[in-house]
């Protein structure tokens, strides 16, 4: 499960890494600027992404591993 979680995190970590150096050069060559990115915020962002994706499913599933499953199904919508 939590390989899951993680992998979306880092899937989400690289398309919004993506998007974010595309913003750059597109607006960069629009008002011919030169663009400037830092390598490490641009390596680290995936693993961010990673991260805040293991974190966030991390509270649902150690809630759910709590409870009885009988009783799992009858809370569920």
């Amino acid at each position: 499960m939590a390989s899951a979680i993680k992998e979306v995190g880092l899937i989400g970590g690289v398309l919004g890494t993506s998007a974010g150096i595309v913003a750059v050069v597109v607006i960069s060559a629009v008002d011919k600027w030169t663009p400037v990115l830092n390598l490490s915020l641009v390596a680290g962002a995936p693993v961010a992404g990673a991260v805040v994706g293991l974190l966030a499913g991390l509270y649902p599933a150690l809630r759910a591993a709590r409870m009885q499953p009988v009783e799992a199904l009858r809370s569920s919508p």
